[in-house]
């Protein structure tokens, strides 16, 4: 059973691409302005307009409606559609690879190379060591298959497919706004916790058993680490804490554990020694503000050089501190006073000693601590909940893409015409001389007439039923167009003498002989 829908068709993507590069210096232009389209602007969806006199490489001529295939690093999907003309001359970068398909649809095309199935092709067989230095290759690419639907079917995929990405970007919106503000409710939770509103009415009118205090004066201890000279143990030793395992306020010790052995512990490191209970802030940033209570995981700990432990004393508890570091108050106002270099910003110990803390009443604190721990559940929840419909929600896409270039999204029309025949009619209307431009002939050698009858007998004396348009071409001497168009024609055929197929290992379509 065909995996393709009724009355669409499988062809290569070198057969429907039009685009002959047309290079362009803009330098030799100074004073002229460009429609650029390239790499770095594409996450904005804007080319840029550029004078020839800024812009120093060559560039090739592109028109409305191409399609541009991002060859860097194709794990990256980065397909664009050029826009209607708007007076300055259009132009890309060598890095895109241009698609022009006159008499399909642009936005179905658009689509259906960022679709899943596509994606996976195009991130095969890439050259380069990796990453950004990954390269699709143009021919490589040209032998890929592409679905073609129905002209009227394409445009209403292209359409629903506007419609539900543009439902997806509103509801992401959405999702946004409402992440931001339940970031907001926690500053403002805590911002009415430390200024003593949110126990206001717990309180009654009498606050006098606030107090306004130093870091070191209700601290047992206030003290930052440092680096063991002999370097880190196995599990067996003491936990050393860095930067790196604070994360979202709370202690994450899986991700690059380190311990230090006893002896450092109670020796070199032994007035950095941390346990259960005590708040950590990290003093080396960006970013600062890092803040965590150190777990009772292990009964003790230590940490290094770019924390500071907050040991609370009889008067203050630990939630309490935890939740004054985290409002970030003191940190706010010593900022202009940090120091660094190269970027670095470091807090000192001594003003870490000096930092103001509010003190209410334990029973208060404790009260206090309930409260945020009970809304800051609450957020946490409605937190979660946001980013689980936000993650089914940035899968949609590719979802949707999937069952498009499958027949699923929209109803088929019989009606519509089918894909082999608006190809052929497409051909038909390349091939009448009055409608296409004379193109200069650049080959060195005699080309062969080209007709059906002369590529069929070519074809014929090939040694292989299978066989790929590079091999074809090497066997006859013709230019890539001219082949190209009367393949189309042969494949188009009502008793085809070749037909298409997908080679799975190469990863590519190839022809193969029908014999008769």
């Amino acid at each position: 059973m065909s995996d393709i829908p009724p009355g669409w068709m499988k062809v290569n993507v070198g057969l429907i691409n039009e685009f002959t590069s047309q290079p362009i210096d803009p330098a030799r232009q100074p004073e002229e302005v460009f429609e650029v389209y390239s790499v770095p602007a594409f996450p904005t969806r804007q080319p840029e307009l550029l004078s020839g006199a800024t812009i120093g490489s060559i560039k090739q001529i592109v028109a409305p409606d191409d399609i541009l295939i991002c060859k860097i690093n194709p794990r990256i999907n980065r397909v664009w559609k050029v826009a209607p003309r708007t007076g300055f001359v259009q132009i890309a970068s060598s890095e895109w690879m241009v698609l022009r398909s006159t008499g399909l649809s642009p936005d179905y095309l658009r689509y259906y190379f960022s679709s899943p199935a596509f994606r996976e092709l195009i991130c095969q067989g890439v050259t380069g060591v990796g990453g950004s230095l990954t390269r699709a290759q143009p021919k490589r690419i040209a032998a890929f298959p592409v679905l073609i639907a129905p002209l009227n079917e394409q445009k209403r995929i292209a359409a629903k497919i506007d419609r539900l990405f543009a439902r997806i970007d509103t509801c992401r919106e959405r999702l946004d706004r409402l992440l931001s503000g339940i970031r907001q409710l926690r500053q403002s939770v805590l911002s009415a916790a430390v200024s003593g509103r949110l126990t206001e009415k717990w309180r009654g009118s009498d606050s006098t058993g606030w107090t306004l205090e130093r870091a070191a004066d209700v601290c047992e201890k206030v003290q930052n680490g440092g680096t063991p000279r002999d370097g880190f143990v196995g599990p067996a030793g003491i936990p050393f804490l860095k930067v790196y395992n604070l994360v979202n306020q709370s202690v994450d010790f899986h991700y690059k554990p380190q311990f230090i052995s006893s002896v450092v512990h109670e020796k070199e490191l032994k007035k950095s020694q941390a346990r259960p209970g005590d708040v950590l802030m990290n003093i080396v940033g960006p970013p600062l503000g890092k803040v965590a209570i150190v777990p009772d995981t292990y009964p003790e700990w230590n940490i290094n050089q770019a924390l500071t432990l907050f040991r609370p004393g009889k008067r203050l508890t630990t939630g309490w501190l935890y939740y004054l570091l985290c409002k970030g108050d003191n940190l706010a106002a010593i900022l202009h006073e940090t120091r660094g270099s190269a970027g670095q910003l470091n807090i000192s110990l001594s003003q870490c000693r000096n930092f103001r803390f509010s003190i209410p009443p334990l029973a208060e604190q404790r009260e206090i601590v309930r409260r945020v721990d009970t809304l800051f559940a609450y957020a946490d929840a409605l937190e979660s909940r946001c980013l689980a419909a936000r993650a089914q929600l940035d899968r949609l896409p590719a979802a949707t893409l999937d069952r498009a270039f499958r027949g699923l999204l929209v109803p088929q029309d019989p009606a519509d015409e089918p894909a082999p025949a608006l190809l052929k009619r497409l051909q038909a209307a390349k091939a009448n001389p009055s409608t296409q431009p004379r193109r200069k002939n650049r080959m060195k050698t005699s080309l062969t007439e080209l007709s059906p009858e002369t590529v069929l007998a070519s074809i014929r004396h090939l040694p292989d039923d299978q066989f790929t348009f590079d091999e074809l071409r090497r066997q006859i001497t013709a230019d890539y167009d001219s082949l190209r168009d009367v393949l189309f024609k042969l494949l188009l055929d009502q008793q085809p003498a070749l037909k298409q197929v997908f080679d799975p290992e190469r990863q590519m379509m190839n022809f193969i002989r029908v014999r008769p």
